[in-house]
Formats: C-alpha cells, structure tokens, sequence
C-alpha cells in the first residue's frame, strides 16, 4: 500500500500531502496557468474541509505520497511508547525542528511530533504555534492510522493515548487485519 514516490495516483485514492493531512484525489483536471496548461490533482482533505489544488509534476517534491503501511504504522505507534525530547529550550528552535518534521511527512516523523509535544505539555502549556503543530500531527495521526488499520477514528485515538500513557492498547491494530 506504501507508495513513497510514485507521482500517478487515481481518483478515489488516498493520500498524504504533509502539513495539510490525509486527502483523497476528486479529480485530476487541467488548468491554464501563466499560458501553460497543467494538470493538477484536486485533493479533498476532510480534517481541513479544503480541497487543495497540487500539480502533478511537482507532486512528489512536495511530498505526496500514499498511505503508509500497516507495518509503518505499527511501528510509529510502537515509537510512541519511548519518550522523545527536542535538545532546544528555544521555542523558536523547537518549533523549527517540528516543522520539519512535519514536512519530511513520513508517518514515524509525524508520530514523533506527537510524541515530544504530548509530553512536553504534561509539563508546561504548549504556545499556541507549538498547540496547533500538535493538533494538527494528532489528526493525522489518528486518520491514517484509522483508514490504514481499517479502524475506527476513536479507536485510532485511544491507541495512540494509550501508547503515550504507556497503557495497555485499546484497539485491534495488532492484529492484521487483511
């Protein structure tokens, strides 16, 4: 199911644009743009409610991919029970550091981000930039996990908290499911 550098997905496919999420391709439509015609993948992304227009031949740069594996996941999910820390006391710094890692937008990276900033807010609140980059590593978290392990959005949830907590796992996701 991975598919870390392919540039020709399908209507009805399921995506990860990073930084915006899990998507599906609407359409794949052309457009005129500065007098040339390209053709761009529209992508619905349901946590966002956007579509998002992304040109094909620039889709693999930008980081499109599909969805990862359930190995992949399985092994993020694993990562969540080791705490990690970013070596910056500078918010500037720190944040930076998550950026990046939300843009590599592989699935262990975005569990990482999960990771550090969930137990960083155990200690201190989080500002609000730092707030937003762990909503949103949350949400896609929990959406690919979901549509990967074919479990529910709630299920995906308590998986990942119960990891974080270093609890017994609520859901399903050990098995394979296939």
């Amino acid at each position: 199911m991975n598919a870390k550098g392919r540039q020709d997905y399908a209507i009805g496919e399921k995506v990860v644009y990073p930084n915006h999420g899990v998507g599906e391709i609407k359409n794949v439509r052309k457009q005129m743009v500065m007098g040339e015609k390209k053709e761009y993948y529209q992508i619905f992304i349901p946590s966002l409610d956007m579509d998002i227009l992304l040109p094909v031949e620039n889709a693999k740069s930008l980081g499109l991919r599909g969805l990862s594996s359930k190995e992949e996941i399985r092994k993020a999910l694993s990562s969540l029970k080791e705490k990690e820390n970013l070596p910056y006391s500078d918010w500037k710094a720190r944040q930076n550091a998550q950026t990046a890692l939300m843009k590599n937008g592989d699935i262990r990276s975005i569990a990482s981000v999960v990771n550090i900033l969930y137990h960083r807010q155990k200690v201190k609140d989080l500002p609000v930039m730092e707030r937003r980059i762990f909503e949103n590593a949350l949400t896609h978290l929990i959406d690919e996990t979901s549509l990967v392990m074919a479990i529910s959005q709630e299920d995906a949830r308590r998986t990942i908290f119960a990891r974080l907590e270093k609890l017994k796992p609520h859901n399903p996701t050990s098995h394979d499911g296939s």
